[in-house]
């Protein structure tokens, strides 16, 4: 028996792979699947490849991004491959639905409290009852009770999204807008030419709340759906030791730190999981690690980065060559790119230097 905790999309999926050949428990602490909503929902092409995605489910499509400079002056970056604005809560019932389908045991409004290891196998304990299960695997989101228990939890660190569908004035359908400093990273993400999702992402502070404030403007909130997001951990521990107890997605902080989102890292965690435990730990670090290790240190620096570097990195970006090698490479992979650009474009080199003494010197 395979224990999964959370059904998000990383523990739905890796269900409805692993239940195809094994005895497949999920557990899940909410009564309704997908729901409190606390993610934005934008998807780059490159799901395709991992899963195909019902168009019912497609709110919108994004065909341009549109970044705002602190001076007001914006560049667009027309995406060669569009991106999609999922019905998010409708996409987690969709991937359970397929964990159902390929046969796993739905144990709804359970909740995970620990667990203990008898002989050569575990006795798990829920608000319910207790089961004995010979694998344990967390997607329980972010503060993964399963990894406090198993002893992996590690030394993690959050950060907090503000975040809110709205009717927003005078919108872009099609156009994701992204405002340079304003918390660590903002956006706009239009539904249509009405209703957007919009937030901010950073330490949780005054300062924050500010800037997510400054970027809602007088839109009308018709949904809160603030969260928090953990911070990539590359020391974080998969599995512990030698025994069957692993962590996928947000429990594992498989997020990208430049734009924090994590899905696409949580349904490919959960495929190298299903296809070999034993090797699970490996190809994550092999395939992923390095991305999401470059997206942390791109963070670092642009955190470090004042209004008029800022102002800077539009007009290094506003080259075409530059602009060209953006839209053409999926953000959720930036070891295909990032080099490319530093190729390019000698000014990258010197505004990097430019914000690490700022970072230094602080």
């Amino acid at each position: 028996m395979i224990s999964v905790i959370g059904a998000g999309p990383a523990g739905s999926f890796y269900s409805s792979l692993a239940a195809k050949k094994n005895d497949v428990h999920l557990f899940e602490e909410h009564k309704v699947i997908g729901k409190p909503v606390a993610c934005t929902g934008i998807l780059t092409d490159s799901v395709k490849s991992i899963i195909k995605i019902p168009k019912d489910l497609i709110i919108s499509k994004i065909e341009r991004f549109k970044i705002v400079a602190p001076n007001k002056k914006a560049i667009y970056i027309d995406l060669k491959k569009v991106n999609m604005v999922l019905d998010r809560a409708g996409f987690d019932q969709y991937l359970y639905s397929k964990a159902v389908d390929s046969g796993a045991n739905i144990h709804l409004d359970e909740k995970f409290l620990g667990y203990k290891k008898q002989d050569d196998k575990y006795v798990i304990k829920t608000n319910k009852s207790k089961y004995n299960t010979d694998m344990i695997v967390g997607a329980d989101g972010p503060r993964s009770p399963v990894a406090r228990s198993a002893g992996i939890y590690g030394d993690r660190k959050f950060i907090w999204g503000w975040q809110a569908r709205c009717k927003f004035p005078n919108l872009e359908p099609g156009v994701t807008e992204i405002r340079l400093n304003l918390g660590e990273f903002s956006w706009i993400v239009p539904e249509d030419d009405k209703i957007a999702r919009v937030g901010v992402i950073g330490i949780r502070n005054q300062k924050l709340l500010n800037d997510y404030k400054k970027i809602l403007g007088g839109s009308k909130i018709l949904q809160d759906q603030s969260g928090i997001i953990p911070l990539y951990n590359p020391k974080q521990q998969l599995r512990k030791n030698k025994e069957d107890i692993f962590v996928i997605g947000d429990a594992a902080t498989q997020v990208k730190a430049t734009t924090y989102g994590g899905i696409i890292y949580g349904l490919l965690s959960g495929n190298y999981l299903a296809e070999n435990k034993d090797m699970y730990t490996k190809k994550f670090n092999e395939k992923l690690g390095k991305d999401l290790w470059i997206s942390l240190k791109m963070r670092e620096l642009m955190n470090h980065m004042n209004e008029k570097q800022a102002n800077e990195l539009i007009e290094i970006f506003e080259k075409k060559t530059n602009s060209k090698v953006l839209s053409e490479h999926d953000r959720d992979f930036p070891s295909k790119f990032i080099v490319q650009l530093l190729m390019k474009e000698a000014k990258l080199w010197k505004l990097g230097f430019d914000i690490f003494k700022n970072k230094i010197s602080k």
